[in-house]
C-alpha cells in the first residue's frame, strides 16, 4: 500500500481548495469570508498554526498596547488561549508595537518598537517571546521581553528571521542613517559569536542619505539578506531625490559579503527616473532572488518585482529587463503593496491596497514565475474588494495555509468626501487557484516515496528515475522555506525535517522536472 505516496500540490488543492477555480472568498470563514473586528487595531502580521489557526497581531491605533489574538477556522475567538482569546504586550507605557512575527519549536518570536516618557520621550526596540498557551515565555529576556534601549540603544525594528539552529535575528535602524542586524541566542541573549558583541551597523556614509529596511531572509548557504531602501528625501537641497531599491546581503558571521553587487550592497531602480523600494525578499530555486518592491513613477505607486541573480545582478529574463511592474487597474489610481508570499508552485502573491479617495480596497495580486500575471487566479490576476459598508480598507497581514487558502488582515473603515470614520481590524480569508504555466515535465506522484510519513524526523525519498543535480526545499504551512538541500544526483535521498512539529512540503526540482510532497513531522 503506497500510503507513503505524496500528492503533488496540484493534487493537493485540488482537494482542498477547489483549484483551476478563481479566487474567491471564502465563506465558512465568518459566513461571508470578511470579518471586521476590535475597534482601533491593524491585524498587521498573521501566522496560521497547523490545525487551521489563525495568530494576529493586533496593533493599537494611535497609542496603547498590543495583543496577539488566536481565532478559529470559522472566524470566531479562541477563548483557550491567553487572557480571554489574546496574549497583551506592554513593554512601555505610551505604546507597544509588534513590526514582526514568526513561529519556531511552537512559540511565537515578534520584535517591535515601544515608547515611553518617562526621562523624555523616547522609543525603542524589543523583542518577545510567546508560548502556545498564549502566556509570556519566561525564559526569554526578563519576564519573557528583551529591551534594546541601552548597549545597543536601538530605534527601530523592522523584521525578525529565525534560523534552522534556532537563532534569532533581527534588523531595523540604530538611526535613519545606520542600520543594524543582530543575532540572539534562543533565550535572548546577544550572541557574541556573531558581528561584534552579537551586533553589526552599516552607515550610508552619506549625508542626508537615510535607509529604510523592510525584509530579512536566508538563503541556501545561510547567508543574510536585507530589502529595503536608501534615499534621499527632496528637502531643498541642490541633490534631487531618489529612492534606490536596496538588497545587502551578510555572511553568517555578521561580516558584509563582498561577494554580492558591490561590496555586499545592490541599487536598483526600475528607470531612471522611477523611484523604487524593496518590501521583501524571496529565496529562488537555485539561490537566486525575487524582490517584491513598490515602485513611483512620479504619477502614482505601483507594484513591482524585481528578479536578481545569486551575486546580485538583475535577472534580465524576468519581466521586463528583470523588472515586473504593474498598474492593478492600468488607470494611475494610488495603490502600495504591504506584503507578499512565494509559492511552492514558483508564483509570487502580493497584497496591499488599491484605489483613489475615498473607496480602497484590500487587493490581491498573483504573479506567475517569470512575471506576467496569472489570470487563472482571478481576472487580470488581480482580486479586490471592501468589506461592505467600509468602504475604506487595507490589508497588510498575509499567510497562505497548507490547503492553499489566503488570509489576510489589516483595516477598515468609512469614508465619505474625505471624512472617515472609526477604524477597526479587518481580517478575510480566500480559495485559492493553482497555476503550473512555466513548470514542465513534472514528475509524477509515482515515481517518487517518501519515508517515513509521519516522521520523527529524518525522511528518505525514493525516486525511480535518476534526478540530475536535485535541489529539495522544504516549506512550512505558513509558505517559509525552512530549509534548502542540492545533491549531485541520484534516486535515493536523505534529509531531516526541522524541529517544530506539524506539516511541512517538500519540493524537488530537477533536469527531470518538480514535484512537491507532503509529509508531517511527529
Amino acid at each position: 500500500m503506497k500510503s507513503i505516496l505524496t500528492l503533488s500540490f496540484c493534487l493537493f488543492l485540488a482537494l482542498y481548495a477547489q483549484a483551476q477555480t478563481p479566487c474567491s472568498l471564502d465563506n465558512s470563514f465568518d459566513t461571508d469570508g470578511k470579518l471586521v473586528a476590535d475597534a482601533s487595531r491593524l491585524g498587521e502580521h498573521i501566522l496560521l498554526q497547523t490545525d487551521g489557526k489563525i495568530l494576529v497581531a493586533c496593533n493599537p491605533f494611535g497609542n496603547g498596547s498590543v495583543y496577539i489574538k488566536r481565532f478559529n477556522t470559522d472566524g470566531s475567538v479562541d477563548m483557550s488561549y491567553g487572557v480571554s482569546g489574546k496574549c497583551t504586550i506592554t513593554v512601555a507605557e505610551v505604546a507597544t508595537r509588534i513590526t514582526s512575527m514568526k513561529m519556531y519549536n511552537n512559540k511565537v518570536y515578534v520584535c517591535g518598537t515601544t515608547s515611553t516618557n518617562i526621562g523624555g520621550t523616547s522609543t525603542y526596540v524589543y523583542a518577545a517571546a510567546v508560548t502556545s498557551a498564549g502566556a509570556l515565555d519566561n525564559t526569554f529576556g526578563t519576564a519573557g521581553v528583551k529591551k534594546f534601549n541601552s548597549s545597543p540603544d536601538l530605534y527601530t525594528c523592522s523584521d525578525l528571521e529565525i534560523d534552522k539552529n534556532g537563532k534569532i535575528y533581527m534588523i531595523g535602524l540604530e538611526w535613519l542613517d545606520n542600520l543594524f542586524l543582530l543575532r540572539m541566542n534562543s533565550n535572548g541573549s546577544l550572541d557574541n559569536t556573531f558581528g561584534t558583541g552579537g551586533i553589526t551597523y552599516l552607515a550610508t556614509g552619506n549625508v542626508n542619505h537615510w535607509f529604510e529596511v523592510r525584509d530579512l531572509n536566508i538563503d541556501e548557504n545561510d547567508k543574510l539578506l536585507i530589502a529595503g531602501k536608501k534615499y534621499k528625501a527632496n528637502n531643498g537641497s541642490s541633490i534631487a531625490a531618489f529612492w534606490n531599491l536596496m538588497v545587502l546581503r551578510y555572511l553568517p558571521s555578521g561580516q558584509i559579503d563582498n561577494s554580492f553587487g558591490t561590496a555586499g550592497m545592490g541599487l536598483y531602480n526600475s528607470s531612471a527616473t522611477n523611484f523604487d523600494e524593496g518590501v521583501k525578499i524571496h529565496v529562488l530555486p537555485g539561490n537566486e532572488y525575487l524582490v517584491h518592491a513598490n515602485t513611483y513613477d512620479n504619477t502614482d505607486y505601483d507594484y513591482s518585482a524585481l528578479k536578481l541573480q545569486n551575486n546580485g545582478a538583475i535577472q534580465t529574463t524576468y519581466g521586463v529587463n528583470g523588472w515586473a511592474v504593474h498598474d492593478l487597474l492600468m488607470t494611475n489610481d494610488q495603490e502600495y503593496s504591504l506584503n507578499s508570499a512565494l509559492l511552492p508552485d514558483g508564483r509570487l502573491l502580493i497584497t496591499g491596497n488599491q484605489g483613489d479617495g475615498d473607496t480602497v480596497h484590500f487587493s490581491l495580486l498573483m504573479l506567475k514565475s517569470d512575471g506576467s500575471r496569472d489570470n487563472t487566479f482571478a481576472p487580470n490576476g488581480l482580486y479586490m474588494h471592501i468589506f461592505n459598508q467600509n468602504n475604506n480598507s487595507s490589508s497588510s497581514g498575509l499567510a497562505v495555509a497548507p490547503d492553499g487558502k489566503i488570509v489576510l488582515g489589516g483595516y477598515t473603515r468609512t469614508c465619505a468626501n474625505g471624512v472617515c470614520g472609526p477604524l477597526s481590524m479587518a481580517l478575510s480569508r480566500y480559495h485559492n487557484s493553482f497555476n503550473s504555466t512555466g513548470v514542465s515535465d513534472l514528475l509524477s506522484m509515482e515515481d517518487l516515496i517518501l519515508s517515513p510519513n509521519p516522521s520523527k524526523g529524518q525522511v528518505q525519498i525514493l525516486s525511480s528515475k535518476i534526478l540530475h543535480q536535485p535541489t529539495l526545499t522544504i516549506w512550512n504551512g505558513m509558505g517559509q522555506v525552512m530549509g534548502r538541500y542540492t545533491y549531485s544526483g541520484g534516486s535515493n535521498f536523505s534529509l531531516m525535517l526541522p524541529e517544530t512539529t506539524g506539516m511541512y512540503f517538500i519540493q524537488i526540482r530537477s533536469e527531470e522536472g518538480m514535484e512537491v510532497m507532503k509529509v508531517v513531522r511527529e
